[in-house]
């Protein structure tokens, strides 16, 4: 990996083993802890006149239900009551094949839902945050259309007041994150839904990181209502489980009604045993207690052992990830020197936008004192 190209996560993996360093992965928000353990469903009785060791279990012989099992939508209906006292119809939930797959996607059947409009500009444009979850750029492209980045202020929280009428004349959509990846700000939610009704735009709010909100309990856009608002849940962060490949939406009745219909079409749908285990744990708030104990603890100590070897941080709103100003203000050379000389993958902060060239992200998901003999390994190391 030279140092004109850009970072590539495989590539720095491969300069840390170049350097006689085993990596220290801290570019995914992948907590390194057990996954959740959900009761698995009672092993079938055997066939008459067949000896129990012979029984066997039988696939699926029918698809899945893209939407998702009634069982599964009802069961994501109780959680999102029971956490965030809002009411909302199973018919107001659907399944998708994890909510990155669900990102990518929506753009492109959201486009097809919106017909033409006679009387003022096309919508063709994605608003997408100044920094972001880089799936949300995908997304527009692919789908044909153009994204927009929103205006922030000095703390990152994004100034909707200060698009352009043009552009907010244009979008079809608008993406909120809260907490959000990678700056750890939480946004004013019903502001954004005030804004996306005015302008007669859809907003899809990516609540990923919900339960990782530290500055107050955990809030959706749902509180303020369903009316031309999107919620996308993912299983991957509240449970740990991102081998499930399953999360689900809900809000607007028929915006969840149009997606889920064409995205039957295009045959999106998750296989029927993560949508069982996916009710299971959604019926557990045990679990995701514990788990967002421990994202808790690992944040503070992330923070703590980053202020320790001076490379000055706030510790975040919400989120799993420290948001932090590179030495030398270039995120990528000194994630580059970090994995080359330390075994320490971070990610740059360009990745989520050009304005996060600055920066550098650090994931809470290793304990700190694995973290902290790395960092004291590259405070050691002489700086190229």
């Amino acid at each position: 990996m030279s140092r004109n190209e850009p970072w590539r996560r495989e590539e720095a993996l491969a300069l840390a083993v170049r350097g006689g360093h085993e990596p220290l992965d801290l570019s995914l928000g992948i907590p390194r802890d057990p996954p959740a353990r959900v009761p698995r469903p009672a092993s079938p009785a055997p066939m008459p006149g067949r000896p129990q060791s012979d029984a066997f279990l039988a696939a699926p012989a029918e698809y899945p239900p893209s939407a998702g099992t009634m069982e599964l939508r009802e069961a994501a209906a109780r959680h999102i009551l029971r956490r965030y006292r809002v009411a909302v119809p199973p018919e107001a939930v659907a399944a998708c094949v994890g909510s990155k797959e669900f990102i990518s996607t929506l753009p492109l059947f959201l486009r097809d839902m919106r017909r033409p409009n006679t009387h003022g500009p096309e919508r063709d444009t994605v608003l997408i945050p100044a920094l972001g979850y880089p799936a949300y750029e995908f997304g527009a492209r692919l789908a044909g259309l153009r994204a927009h980045r929103v205006p922030v202020d000095d703390a990152f929280r994004m100034r909707l007041d200060l698009l352009p009428a043009r552009v907010a004349d244009r979008a079809l959509c608008l993406w909120v994150n809260s907490p959000a990846n990678p700056t750890g700000v939480v946004e004013p939610l019903g502001p954004v839904a005030d804004w996306g009704r005015a302008h007669g735009v859809v907003v899809v709010s990516d609540e990923a990181y919900v339960e990782a909100t530290w500055c107050h309990e955990p809030r959706t856009i749902l509180c303020h209502g369903l009316d031309g608002v999107l919620a996308v849940h993912s299983m991957s962060k509240r449970s740990n489980s991102p081998g499930l490949r399953v999360g689900f939406c809900l809000g607007d009745p028929s915006l969840v009604a149009g997606l889920a219909r064409r995205r039957r079409e295009a045959g999106l749908m998750a296989a029927a045993a993560s949508q069982e285990a996916a009710r299971a744990l959604l019926d557990d708030d045990r679990h995701a207690e514990e788990q967002r104990a421990r994202n808790a603890r690992r944040v503070a100590d992330l923070v703590e052992c980053l202020n320790d070897h001076q490379l000055g941080c706030t510790a975040p709103a919400g989120g799993l990830f420290a948001w932090v100003p590179a030495p030398g203000g270039d995120g990528v050379a000194f994630a580059r020197r970090a994995a080359e000389q330390a075994g320490l993958i971070v990610r740059p902060g360009c990745e989520y936008g050009p304005a996060g060239h600055p920066y550098v992200r650090f994931a809470a998901v290793q304990d700190s004192a694995a973290v902290a003999w790395r960092l004291d390994l590259l405070s050691r190391s002489p700086v190229p």
